[in-house]
């Protein structure tokens, strides 16, 4: 009788800055079901742990806490903590990103409930980039679009991490090969075992955080990312038993080429342009139209 119904699971590192907004966000949810957060927190060294600990304190029996013993990664972190729950539904989202409505888990686990077919739930979010070079947007626009394809989640990246809601079953199946932890593998996975429902309303903020991993790792080498993508891409590929290979292969030749050129930019740009003359061709029409104008 006392077993959550829904775990939430948020996942940290190094988010001193963020991760009280994220657990607020929890808090103030308003649900008529039983419920925990569980927090994996990857060794943070700056301040996270205490600050978890406080609200541990504060809800001693809502609170679980993953406290790795040193610095496991990503992909391990992200691992033990869904493995964790014994729940129905998990709903997942990291460190530096934090909900929005106070109805949103109530929202999601009313359509699951009622919808048996449909794997996973999600819905839009606003952007906020915290080095302040670009206004806050939303993160998507499907319009009506309520029940999304494996093409739609495959052509790009459009669902906010801090959206997902899936069923906690589909964890199990999980392969041992999978070395790209986060929302695009889930949103892939769910995809292929049911539907999946997607909200406009907005209900979560995603923050564009200089500081995220993502963010340092594209920093220090972009093909980094590009390889593990694309190495996930290619195994769930040949798993899938090829059933969505054209929209893969497009998506893969697709990032192979957008890290590349990203690599290529910040390694020595007159390379970039040498082996990219059609972006030096609109680089310079573009500079000649401004100064006409």
């Amino acid at each position: 009788m006392n077993e959550p119904l829904l775990s939430v699971c948020l996942i940290t590192y190094n988010h001193v800055n963020y991760v009280s907004q994220a657990i607020e966000g929890v808090l103030m949810q308003q649900v008529n079901f039983n419920w925990e957060l569980v927090i994996a927190d990857d060794f943070s060294r700056d301040g996270t742990r205490e600050i978890i600990l406080k609200y541990k304190e504060k809800y001693p029996d809502f609170i679980k806490l993953i406290f790795q013993d040193k610095n496991v990664g990503p992909v391990k972190n992200w691992s033990d903590l869904l493995h964790y729950p014994n729940s129905k539904y998990i709903a997942y989202f990291e460190g530096d990103d934090y909900w929005t409505d106070p109805y949103k888990l109530q929202k999601q686990i009313d359509f699951l409930e009622k919808n048996d077919d449909y794997s996973l739930s999600c819905h839009n979010s606003w952007v906020i980039y915290e080095n302040k070079t670009k206004e806050s947007t939303l993160f998507t626009n499907f319009n009506t679009k309520s029940s999304l394809s494996m093409n739609d989640i495959l052509s790009s990246w459009r669902i906010p991490t801090a959206s997902l809601m899936f069923r906690r079953s589909l964890v199990d199946s999980i392969p041992s090969w999978v070395i790209y932890h986060g929302d695009y593998f889930i949103s892939l996975w769910c995809a292929h075992h049911g539907k999946v429902h997607y909200s406009n309303s907005v209900m979560s903020v995603y923050r564009k955080n200089d500081e995220s991993i993502f963010e340092v790792m594209r920093k220090k080498d972009p093909r980094i990312i590009k390889e593990n993508i694309v190495n996930m891409l290619t195994l769930f590929d040949e798993f899938t038993e090829y059933k969505y290979s054209t929209r893969i292969s497009v998506r893969k030749d697709y990032l192979i080429k957008l890290y590349d050129d990203s690599y290529l930019k910040r390694k020595n740009i007159y390379l970039y342009f040498l082996l990219r003359p059609r972006q030096l061709f609109l680089r310079l029409s573009s500079m000649f139209c401004s100064k006409s104008l």
